[in-house]
């Protein structure tokens, strides 16, 4: 009783009013940079932050992602699962998350599509079914439409935009709107090892937040990533670790008042096999 009254706590630090399928971060790789993911190249999660940079994925792609104990609690354990598969018409991904515990679980199963339109501009959608358990209460179902696009201003720098349930979608019988959240973004490569990126996040119901990261390379087979975020400020940090087809990617996030959380990552690039 005493841990299910400690998730309740904690669901309520993370956001003043806490409601149904909160926008994430899924991935180590942005989530070390900040969260910042808007407008991040080669982000096999991008189907989840932005769609349309999915184009910017050269090889099929398969990849885990886990949290056994956010804020040291196994009852907020996150996991999710993305496949990409670039075609000569664009590219598709196939993706799921699964947050919570027997006393409430979210699941969202998911299907992304990315294409450019021009050679520096493209444009994505992704659609997911939102499924909420909740023991006593028991489960509902919707869909939600997600787009975004993506523009190579230069070869250093490009700028993102991406909507989260832009069809306003409701669950349960009291109607539960679902949270919309518009997104804007950059990422900068002032030199060939180093990558910039900067996010404003803002959900319709709270103020804007922001994100910024970096991330280097080193030795062609090390990432070095550090980065920030408001609003519940955090500072995050992380590595990567890449060998022929296998990327391993860590990251902890630290809170003010709640602590530190882990976060690790499996990418298999299945077209170099």
């Amino acid at each position: 009783m005493y841990r299910i009254v400690l998730v309740l706590l904690i669901l309520c630090q993370i956001q003043p009013v806490f409601g149904a399928f909160e926008r994430t971060t899924r991935g180590s790789r942005p989530i070390a940079m900040g969260g910042a993911s808007v407008a991040t190249v080669n982000n096999p999660w991008a189907a989840f932050s932005n769609p349309a940079a999915l184009q910017t994925i050269p090889q099929r792609t398969v990849s885990f992602f886990y949290s056994p104990q956010p804020f040291g609690l196994s009852e907020l354990a996150r996991g999710s699962f993305s496949y990409v598969e670039p075609t000569s018409v664009g590219t598709f991904a196939g993706s799921a998350s699964r947050y919570g515990f027997e006393l409430y679980r979210e699941i969202i199963l998911g299907i992304s599509y990315g294409m450019n339109v021009t050679d520096r501009f493209a444009v994505g959608l992704h659609v997911n079914y939102y499924s909420l358990s909740i023991r006593n209460y028991g489960n509902d179902g919707t869909l939600g439409v997600d787009a975004g696009f993506l523009v190579e201003v230069t070869e250093d720098i490009r700028w993102g935009f991406a909507g989260l349930n832009l069809n306003a979608p409701t669950i349960g019988e009291a109607k539960e709107k679902l949270p919309q959240v518009y997104s804007t973004g950059i990422s900068y490569m002032p030199i060939r090892e180093a990558t910039l990126v900067l996010d404003i996040v803002k959900d319709i119901r709270y103020p804007a937040e922001l994100h910024v990261g970096i991330e280097y390379s080193m030795f062609d087979i090390v990432d070095i990533r550090g980065g920030t975020s408001s609003d519940p400020s955090t500072l995050n940090a992380g590595m990567g670790l890449h060998y022929s087809f296998v990327q391993l990617d860590y990251a902890f996030s630290t809170h003010v008042d709640l602590g530190m959380t882990h976060y690790f990552s499996l990418s298999l690039l299945l077209s170099e096999l």
